[in-house]
């Protein structure tokens, strides 16, 4: 495969879009795009979007994007550096343009129609893509917020209130020394409910890492989930996926830090995290002793009689864990 032809490939399989922009196209681009209008041939994603709507953030592209610019399209690029995300290919020119990651010299309509279908035969029998990436993986420490990290403050907006976990610091080095990533996974209700605001949330998170760092310590990855049902807030109602039990973020961690979640470790203090790092595929779950430890132990007894593969260990203190090389 020619290499512009992989990189729509890896879009697809990474869940991208090809993305190309309204203004200023050629006169033949209803032809360029005449492919994904039917779906018995092509079966690739794709979307037009205009500058404006790019610029004022009404439409977002993402990081596994592809995003196609045509010649007379050059002199606008530039424009969108600071909301584009993706990589970007330049059709029909092979000069050096700042701001573009690969060029198809001479592109023609037909090369391009050519090239949907070599795509479109490669996918039908391409493996995993994580399969191709040579990055060796590392296993990682994924770690609870609220009880397991910092003492729980529901809805802290305080971060004079923010105190870390006895044994947390040490707990954290330690998995460093073993060659562990540490990843913070965190439901933030709060968020979506409204009860804090963003930049009180910030306040807090910051307020925890600078007590860890004033310790050496440090947490590789944080992804925190705002999602929380029936609420009308916006930061309630979007990501789903991400709110434990559901394994969301975890999948983010494990696909930006290539983390081998058989090796990994969960710690957190209710069932909901052990479920969620479970799903994801962490197989060493620890359930830390809280407050709720009685509610949450249940639950997850529970939750075995339908998932007998399905353990986990009682950890009373932070300090026992071990979780060698």
């Amino acid at each position: 495969m020619q290499i512009w032809e992989q990189l729509i490939a890896d879009t697809v399989q990474l869940g991208g879009t090809l993305v190309f922009i309204k203004e200023q196209v050629p006169a033949d681009m209803s032809q360029w795009l005449a492919p994904f209008k039917n779906s018995s041939n092509c079966d690739l994603p794709v979307v037009t979007r205009s500058v404006q709507d790019l610029l004022s953030r009404k439409f977002q592209t993402k990081s596994q994007d592809l995003i196609f610019f045509f010649e007379s399209q050059k002199t606008f690029i530039s424009s969108l550096n600071s909301v584009l995300q993706g990589q970007r290919i330049l059709l029909a020119d092979g000069s050096a343009i700042q701001g573009i990651d690969f060029a198809w010299k001479e592109a023609s309509l037909s090369q391009w129609i050519s090239s949907l279908k070599a795509v479109e035969a490669y996918l039908a029998s391409a493996k995993p893509l994580h399969e191709n990436l040579s990055t060796q993986e590392a296993p990682c420490l994924f770690l609870d917020r609220d009880d397991v990290v910092v003492r729980n403050v529901p809805y802290n907006n305080d971060p004079a209130k923010v105190e870390l976990m006895p044994g947390a610091v040490e707990l954290i080095n330690q998995a460093h020394a073993d060659g562990f990533w540490v990843a913070l996974v965190t439901n933030q209700s709060g968020l979506g409910r409204g009860r804090i605001s963003w930049l009180e949330y910030k306040g807090v998170h910051q307020q925890m890492l600078q007590l860890l760092a004033a310790q050496g310590c440090w947490i590789d990855e944080c992804v925190w989930a705002s999602f929380i049902e029936n609420e009308a807030v916006i930061e309630g109602r979007l990501f789903a996926s991400l709110r434990k039990p559901r394994a969301g973020m975890f999948q983010l961690v494990h696909d930006k830090l290539r983390t081998r979640m058989a090796d990994s470790f969960m710690v957190g203090d209710s069932a909901t995290d052990l479920i969620a790092a479970h799903s994801a595929g962490v197989k060493h779950l620890h359930l830390f002793n809280s407050e709720k430890f009685a509610k949450e132990e249940a639950t997850l007894r529970e939750y075995q009689k339908n998932h007998p593969q399905f353990q986990f260990h009682v950890l009373k203190n932070l300090s026992d864990l071990k979780l060698g090389n």
